[in-house]
C-alpha cells in the first residue's frame, strides 16, 4: 500500500516531496479523486514534481499511485458500511443491525426517485380521504402513520387486518380517495386485494414496499424501502423513516400550523386521559366500598 511505501522512504524524500507525501497520507480521502495538478496546486510544488514523487515510490506513474490510494478509500467503505460478520456476540449482532439499518437508508437515498415522492406527497395533501393498511409487522408503523397524518388535520382512516373490515373498506373507496399500502412481507395478503379493489374502483394507491416483486407494488405509485437485516426478522428503521419523511413533507406543504395541530391533539390526549383517570378513581372507589363488608366477613367478622 501507498501509506507503507511513502513510510519507508520519507527520510530521504527531499522538501518538495515531503509536501505531497504529507498531504497524500493526512488527506487521501480527498487526494484519492484529485488529478496530479489539483495535488501540486494544494501543495504549491510544480505537477511534474508530484508525478516524479509516484515513480519515487515505485509505481509506473501518478494514476497508478491514486489507483492504491482509492483502494484504501474503498477499504474504509467496507468496514464502515459493510457489517462485519462471524462475531455472534449479542453486542456485535447489536452493531450490526444498526450499521446495516444505516447501509438501508444510504441505498434508498441514492435511489430515491424525487419525482415519485413529490406526488406522493401532493396526493396526501389533496386526498378527500386517505386509508392507510399495513400488513404483518407494518401493520403497527402503518397506525402510527396514520395518527400522525391525522394529527395534521388529514381525513385519514386505519384499515385494520380484519378481513370483514377491509372488504367493507375496500367497497367503500371512490375515485379521488387514496389507499397507501405498507408492506415488508406478501405473508398476509389482505392489503393486496384491499388494493386491487381500491384501483378498480378508481381510487388513487400508493406503495411502500420492501421490494418492487411485492404485491402491493402494483400500486400507481411506489417508493421502494430496504429492509435487509442481519439476522431473521426484516427491518422497519428504513421504513418507519419514510414514514417520517413524509409526515415532515405533509406539514411543510400544507401550509397547516402543525404546531397547533399536534397541540390540540396532545390537549385532547391529555383530556381523556384525565377523564379516564378520574372514572378510573371513581370506579376504585365503588369496589372498595362495594368489597369491603366481604372483606370483613372473609377476615372472620360480621356483614354489616
Amino acid at each position: 500500500m501507498y501509506q507503507e511505501r511513502i513510510r519507508a522512504s520519507y527520510n530521504q524524500f527531499s522538501p518538495g516531496y515531503r509536501r505531497v507525501a504529507d498531504y497524500v497520507l493526512e488527506h487521501y480521502q480527498d487526494a484519492a479523486f484529485m488529478t496530479a495538478a489539483e495535488i501540486a496546486q494544494n501543495v504549491q510544488v510544480d505537477t511534474a514534481l508530484v508525478v516524479r514523487f509516484a515513480q519515487r515510490l515505485g509505481y509506473p506513474g501518478f494514476p497508478e499511485l491514486i489507483e492504491d490510494v482509492q483502494s484504501a478509500v474503498k477499504q474504509d467503505l467496507r468496514q464502515v458500511y459493510e457489517p462485519p460478520e462471524g462475531d455472534n456476540a449479542p453486542v456485535s449482532i447489536f452493531r450490526r443491525n444498526l450499521l446495516q439499518d444505516r447501509n438501508n437508508i444510504d441505498h434508498l437515498l441514492l435511489h430515491l426517485d424525487d419525482a415519485a415522492a413529490l406526488e406522493i406527497i401532493d396526493r396526501l395533501a389533496a386526498a378527500p380521504r386517505i386509508f392507510v393498511g399495513g400488513e404483518g409487522g407494518a401493520a403497527y408503523l402503518a397506525e402510527a402513520f396514520a395518527w400522525r397524518l391525522l394529527s395534521l388535520g388529514l381525513p385519514v382512516h386505519v384499515v385494520d387486518a380484519d378481513l370483514l373490515r377491509q372488504a367493507t373498506i375496500a367497497a367503500s373507496l371512490r375515485p379521488g380517495d387514496v389507499f397507501v399500502g405498507i408492506g415488508m412481507t406478501a405473508l398476509t395478503p389482505g392489503m393486496a386485494v384491499t388494493l386491487k379493489s381500491a384501483r378498480d374502483l378508481g381510487a388513487q394507491t400508493i406503495g411502500i414496499v420492501a421490494s418492487v416483486t411485492h404485491p402491493l407494488a402494483a400500486a400507481e405509485l411506489i417508493l421502494h424501502v430496504p429492509v435487509r437485516t442481519v439476522g431473521p426478522a426484516p427491518s422497519w428503521t428504513a421504513l418507519a423513516g419514510v414514514l417520517h419523511a413524509l409526515t415532515q413533507a405533509l406539514a411543510g406543504c400544507r401550509g397547516v400550523p402543525a404546531p397547533e395541530w399536534f397541540e390540540r391533539t396532545d390537549a385532547l390526549v391529555r383530556g381523556y386521559a384525565d377523564a379516564l383517570r378520574m372514572q378510573l378513581t371513581g370506579s376504585r372507589a365503588s369496589i372498595a366500598e362495594y368489597a369491603a363488608p366481604l372483606l370483613d366477613v372473609a377476615q372472620g367478622g360480621k356483614p354489616g
